[in-house]
């Protein structure tokens, strides 16, 4: 299973599939990852991935960071709200960490098939959009990343699955999982899970 996590999670190694993978006609790449889903698949039930029960041990849990880990000060950090929103807010990490506190133990699974079961804690969004008051038009959040990336979330998914932006994991704080913090959305693969 490590040397698997180790492939799976190498930035170097998933660039240079990258490059070829992406100039493919399209009917070659579609095909080589309905094929490559259907390994992975194959391997998770073959190694008894779904059968982990207990917590991930943290030196276990895997993270992928395609362009690198950023590293935040969390004592200059922002957390911002903004867009369809009554009250829009700019929130400092001490900030967040006044708000209602939620503690719960969570599955990330990931797309390319590795899986962690872990205790995370941190703060209701749900608590953050009611003091933001979104419009009433409003129905999509958007999650920009320190690196670049962002993801989009219906709110009406968020508040179905309790979502929240988590600062710890199995206790600890998140350094490579999304320091200082980690959208934590049940039900979705990792990807989803803006850090």
């Amino acid at each position: 299973m490590g040397l698997l996590t180790s492939l799976l999670t190498n930035r170097i190694l998933l660039k240079a599939i990258w490059v070829p993978w992406i100039i493919l006609p399209y009917p070659v790449r579609k095909r080589v990852t309905t094929d490559g889903i259907r390994t992975l698949l194959y391997l998770k039930r073959v190694m008894g991935i779904y059968r982990q029960a207990g917590l991930t041990p943290p030196k276990k849990i895997f993270t992928l960071s395609f362009w690198g880990v950023p590293r935040l000060d969390p004592e200059v950090f922002s957390l911002t709200v903004d867009g369809q929103v009554a009250h829009p807010l700019s929130l400092s990490f001490d900030d967040l960490k006044s708000y209602p506190v939620v503690d719960r133990q969570v599955t990330l699974d990931c797309v390319g098939g590795l899986q962690n079961i872990m205790t995370m804690r941190g703060v209701s969004l749900a608590s953050l959009l009611e003091s933001a008051e979104p419009m009433p038009d409003a129905d999509t959040a958007v999650f920009h990343c320190a690196d670049g990336y962002f993801t989009t979330h219906p709110l009406a998914d968020l508040a179905e699955t309790e979502a929240f932006l988590a600062y710890k994991i199995n206790g600890q704080d998140t350094p490579v999982h999304g320091f200082p913090l980690r959208l934590v959305s049940p039900n979705k693969y990792g990807y989803k899970w803006a850090k």
